[in-house]
């Protein structure tokens, strides 16, 4: 009896290393095929010749010199970083409204608040583009007021070193858009992170200082927010990074037209439309490596929840 029972923990462990093998191999086979997928861009340069001669790497270089990527670069990081100013504004009550609060009806509202998380990012960009040709679109581009064209203008232009302007009379095809169309995806990730973050920390300090004779809003600024200020730069920072990616939105809202919505997706589109092929792959590489800082920044402030 002794020797069956060992015989069987024997086979036990086997099956427990066998299936323990299985699954690391799986792990091992998803992060080789993703990490060949963003290297192919790599190797794509690495034996690329233009009609000049040129290899792939001069290309590359050339690229990195370029003022057409140089625009889409900045214009990118520009409304991407206005993106999550306006963001945080409405994610963090947001997010501790969510956290903090039990409401009839709050399944709905959580679930509204996913909706730009999970619905294609084209549709964000259509529903934008209705939006400004139905009668309350009509009015908000009359209640907008000149000013703060102006000074949006005036900021993407001075960020990406080159005039920009409208008329003011709509939002949509123009360069101050591309915030809008970021703005309705990338806010809705700046909620979860802030919710996380929020959840983490509970009620209980706060509870105390309003013992102690705080207000709510004394309770929330004075402790809330200090001891959520690392999860908050992770929300804002994961927020920046979602609207620097954004590129369906963008197209169908603000459009796709060189040194005016060319933020560095559209940019990719149109170089590799225009059989810029390598433009194309430089701007990829970029993009790659911006995303991974920007990752690898968001875990090493703790970010966590960042999708649910």
């Amino acid at each position: 009896m002794i020797e069956s029972g060992e015989g069987t923990a024997r086979r036990g462990d086997v099956g427990n290393r066998l299936f323990s093998a299985l699954l690391a191999a799986i792990l091992i086979a998803f992060l080789a095929a993703t990490l060949l997928v963003l290297m192919s861009n790599v190797w794509y340069l690495a034996q690329a010749r233009n009609m000049k001669g040129q290899t792939g790497w001069q290309i590359f270089v050339g690229c990195l010199h370029d003022p057409e990527v140089h625009f889409a670069v900045r214009l990118s990081v520009t409304s991407a970083l206005l993106t999550m100013v306006i963001s945080l504004f409405f994610a963090i009550p947001a997010a501790y409204v969510l956290s903090r609060y039990h409401f009839r009806g709050e399944k709905l509202v959580d679930t509204i608040l996913d909706l730009p998380i999970v619905v294609p990012p084209p549709v964000i960009g259509i529903s934008l583009l209705m939006f400004f040709l139905s009668p309350a679109g009509a009015l908000v581009n009359r209640l907008t007021p000149g000013p703060l064209v102006a000074l949006l203008n005036g900021f993407l232009s001075l960020a990406t070193g080159h005039t920009i302007s409208d008329d003011g009379s709509t939002w949509v095809y123009t360069t101050r858009g591309i915030v809008m169309a970021q703005f309705f995806v990338a806010c809705a990730f700046g909620v979860r992170a802030i919710k996380a973050t929020f959840d983490t920390i509970g009620a209980r300090h706060e509870n105390v200082a309003r013992t102690l004779g705080c207000t709510r809003m004394q309770a929330f600024f004075k402790v809330v927010l200090p001891m959520a200020a690392t999860g908050l730069v992770a929300g804002a920072v994961m927020t920046w990074a979602r609207a620097i990616a954004e590129f369906g939105p963008v197209l169908f809202f603000a459009g796709s037209t060189r040194w005016k919505t060319e933020v560095m997706p559209i940019g990719m589109f149109l170089m590799y439309s225009s059989n810029e092929f390598e433009k194309a792959v430089a701007l990829v590489i970029i993009m790659i490596l911006i995303s991974t800082i920007t990752l690898l920044a968001f875990k090493r402030l703790g970010g966590k929840g960042y999708l649910w």
